[in-house]
């Protein structure tokens, strides 16, 4: 599959999706105007991915700051993600936190909660 990798903005995050590699890292901020138009080729391409992944994959989340619409897109990933890890496949996700945000904290709990994957939270540093 293509690699794909968008630079940072202020309102939104630096992507890196590199299957050959096994790479798969979204961090920074993310508050776009529009999150599904920005959001929906990365989960186009995850859902490409998911027909052919490799056979262990880590998506790591550095979010510094979200709004509500980003956590509703980040939401369809982790559904994809369920998908992979119900197909057989080893997957997992880094969700690092700052750590004086009880807020993204929580929203990593609740995928914990959500999702039989696992799901990982860590304090940035």
């Amino acid at each position: 599959m293509k690699k794909v990798k968008i630079e940072a903005t202020y309102q939104t995050p630096s992507i890196l999706l590199d299957a050959e590699n096994n790479v798969f890292e979204i961090k920074g901020n993310s508050l776009p105007n529009n999150p599904h138009w920005f959001y929906m080729p990365l989960l186009e391409w995850l859902d490409g991915y998911a027909s052919h992944c490799n056979p262990k994959s880590v998506f790591v989340f550095r979010i510094l700051h979200q709004n509500s619409s980003s956590t509703k897109m980040f939401h369809e990933m982790m559904k994809i993600f369920e998908r992979m890890h119900k197909s057989g496949n080893k997957i997992s996700v880094d969700w690092f936190y700052p750590p004086d945000d009880d807020d993204m904290l929580q929203a990593a709990l609740e995928l914990q909660k959500t999702f039989s994957f696992p799901v990982f939270c860590l304090p940035m540093e």
